[in-house]
């Protein structure tokens, strides 16, 4: 009887090479679709279908890499404090808008405990890995000032949404200008246009005001110059309106007057300085040493420590005084006051800049942005760590990544040979789990989700279930040569009810994988894998055994 049994079965399987049986397998509406899938993903992985305008075509040039693989730098934010997760969210929210302001995409922000926060920058070049350091480092207290007085703090002001409220254009002068439309809300608006009155004159006058854009503007803060310092941002001027922070006020102006800061000399009265900075101490508790040793020595930061200051020196190294000026302060911009508010609440405004070339204006314009819808850091964060993965190791992990998949795919193969014995059913198990493949790339790469090692081992397992359920399926049928109760349909029917309720299972486990940022990867390609099988591969391979085992 056993013998009858594995002929009859032999015989249904032999009987697969009917070319009507084939016929009947590439006009089905399911290889239709699966196929027109993994044709159009081939186009995206390859970069035929340009997902990635900066890359060629090429092999996987359409896919987005991580850190794992592209290389990059990982740093780790330390923030001054311990939060709780809705502020530690809000924090979090901050930086990603910050970064991905500047058009870079392979940027991950991922919270760690209550006081950390891990940035993952994969592919940068040298010149952007300074630029988000420079915009990490800045705590983003953000404010506007009009000749000191406060006017609009970071949670009452941001960008207007409305692209034609943003634009460049040529100065009448020379140079290029920039506007960006904002809206002002709450008590920003009415203090917005009280401090803002008296400050325009007229829309040709090169005398209109500055907005003063400053990120963690130093508060309770005392600056200590030598005395040629001092006296050279006294007399510090620019007669360049474009792109200048001056507007016809000195560099000492700019800090004492416009961003409402004390600054002394420690060299004027070398006998009443001690006594000077005792007067300070109370309003005070905070000095910036404004040089290296030889501008202002050692030992007069520790005669200002003894007070009970807190000291940091800031030197000037090779910084214009403009740019020193501008780092000492926090003033990031000084764009134009081109309208005049009568003294009433301001809702919307457009605040307007320039620069020499085409460019500048287009970088300006874009970082004023950044500042302007960066709002405020609930904690103020600093960089305590950063290490780097070279390109060249991440491509090792990338072609690492490559070989074990090709050995996983390799040992199904001989694994599913040693269950059927037959090549019937393991080319098409082959062809399944590689068309799966190549459709969690291809949805991988037109939603630019990025892949690193996590998401390679959730294709792998997404390919393992794949394999798990087309066994079912082919188990399921080959009953049918055993018991002849149903037909072949009612057998893969009840397959699939089996493969729908695992399916729903494994999505089940993994949605509260999402929530843990390192394992996002892995949880995507895991569901996509699942989803793509279950409505196009899983079907297509039934239809395949449904004819070969008729």
């Amino acid at each position: 009887m056993r013998k009858k049994k594995e002929v009859n079965s032999t015989y249904l399987v032999r009987d697969s090479m009917d070319p009507n049986k084939l016929r009947n397998i590439i006009r089905s509406w399911r290889i239709i679709s699966m196929v027109s899938l993994v044709l159009i993903s081939l186009l995206l992985v390859l970069n035929i279908i340009p997902v990635n305008g900066d890359k060629p075509i090429g092999v996987g040039n359409g896919l987005d890499y991580g850190l794992d693989f592209a290389g990059g730098i990982q740093m780790q934010l330390k923030l001054d404090r311990e939060v709780d997760k809705d502020t530690m969210d809000i924090e979090k929210g901050i930086l990603l808008s910050r970064l991905n302001a500047m058009g870079l995409k392979d940027i991950s922000v991922r919270p760690w405990g209550n006081r950390y926060i891990l940035v993952q920058i994969s592919g940068a070049s040298p010149n952007e890995r300074e630029r988000i350091e420079n915009i990490l480092k800045q705590p983003a207290r953000f404010e506007q000032r009009i000749d000191g007085k406060l006017a609009v703090r970071g949670d009452e002001i941001t960008v207007n949404p409305d692209p034609q409220s943003s634009g460049i254009y040529a100065a009448q002068n020379s140079g290029y200008g920039w506007r960006i439309g904002v809206k002002i809300m709450g008590e920003g608006a009415h203090r917005f246009g009280e401090v803002a009155y008296g400050k325009y004159f007229s829309e040709n006058s090169p005398m209109n005001r500055p907005v003063d854009l400053f990120i963690d503007r130093p508060y309770d803060s005392v600056i200590v110059f030598n005395r040629q310092d001092y006296n050279i941002l006294s007399n510090l001027t620019s007669s360049s309106d474009i792109g200048s922070m001056y507007y016809g006020d000195t560099a000492m102006e700019v800090i004492e007057m416009r961003s409402n800061l004390t600054a002394i000399s420690w060299e004027d009265n070398k006998s009443g300085f001690i006594s000077l900075m005792q007067n300070l101490s109370v309003r005070y508790s905070r000095v910036i040493i404004a040089g290296d040793e030889q501008r202002v020595p050692e030992k007069v930061r520790a005669q200002i420590e003894e007070l009970g200051f807190e000291s940091e020196r800031r030197p000037k190294s090779n910084q214009t005084y403009e740019s020193w000026v501008k780092d000492l302060t926090g003033l990031k911009t000084s764009p134009r006051l081109n309208f005049n508010t009568r003294g009433e609440p301001v809702y919307s405004a457009v605040i307007t800049g320039g620069s020499p070339t085409l460019q500048q204006a287009k970088d300006e314009m874009k970082e004023n942005k950044i500042w302007l819808s960066s709002g405020n850091l609930p904690a103020k964060a600093t960089i305590e760590s950063q290490s780097e993965v070279p390109a060249s190791l991440g491509g090792q992990f990338l072609e690492g990544s490559f070989y074990i998949g090709i050995i996983a795919i390799l040992t199904v193969a001989v694994i599913v040979y040693l269950r059927y014995k037959r090549l019937f059913i393991v080319v098409p198990v082959m062809i399944t789990g590689l068309s799966e493949i190549i459709l969690i790339l291809g949805l991988a790469s037109i939603i630019n989700w990025e892949l690193d090692l996590a998401a390679i081992a959730g294709i792998i397992a997404a390919v393992g279930t794949g394999v798990d359920d087309q066994i079912l399926i082919t188990d399921e049928t080959l009953r049918r040569g055993k018991k002849k109760i149903v037909s072949v349909a009612e057998q893969i029917r009840r397959a699939f009810f089996i493969i729908f309720t695992a399916a729903a299972t494994t999505i089940a486990v993994m949605l509260p994988v999402f929530t843990i940022q390192a394992l996002q990867g892995f949880a995507f390609t895991t569901v996509a894998g699942v989803i793509i099988g279950v409505f196009v591969t899983r079907r297509a391979y039934a239809k395949i055994i449904e004819e070969l085992i008729s």
